[in-house]
């Protein structure tokens, strides 16, 4: 005795199974070349439609207008904010704006040198390169403390004189 089971009559043989997705509707519509995935999406994904009546909004329904006049907002909103600080910048003070931008390049290439002094340092170890880059950032954040400062002395001077009291210009520039 074998455990191999009995084997059946060829003419016993029973039809495969269609595909487990597949239904024999779908055959008939002629949907069997889509893929399994569209199918399931079409099911699963209804359509939307917009307005009250599904068949007039299929039919004047244009994505690409919707999707030109949401990029036609977007651009009119971006322009309206370029107009925006472009209008805010001409009110700044010249001096004001350009102790500004001095005082953050001086900032960030500060941050910018000392970094890469310490990891010149740290992963080649290059001691010399290293300390120089470490110096030259520490030298960028003095000079952008001492823009600030300058300007702040320059800013309070100039509100004394302003006022017409010659005793708040005296204390800034002895303090």
């Amino acid at each position: 005795m074998s455990s191999d089971p009995p084997e059946e009559p060829a003419d016993s043989v029973e039809p495969a199974d269609p595909e487990p997705g597949v239904d024999e509707t779908a055959e008939a519509n002629g949907e069997e070349d889509r893929s399994y995935e569209e199918r399931v999406l079409d099911e699963l994904v209804p359509d939307i439609g917009v307005g009250d009546n599904e068949d007039e909004a299929s039919a004047t329904h244009d994505p690409d207008s919707e999707i030109e006049a949401e990029i036609e907002a977007e651009i009119e909103a971006e322009t309206d904010a370029e107009d925006e600080l472009s209008d805010a910048l001409e009110e700044i003070d010249d001096d004001l704006l350009n102790a500004f931008v001095g005082i953050v390049v001086s900032i960030k290439a500060g941050i910018l040198l000392i970094s890469i002094g310490l990891l010149v340092i740290g992963f080649r170890d290059m001691l010399t390169i290293g300390g120089a880059l470490i110096a030259v950032g520490c030298l960028a954040f003095a000079r952008a403390a001492q823009r600030y400062v300058t300007h702040e002395r320059a800013e309070t001077q100039a509100d004394g004189d302003n006022n017409g009291s010659d005793d708040t210009a005296e204390s800034g520039r002895n303090g």
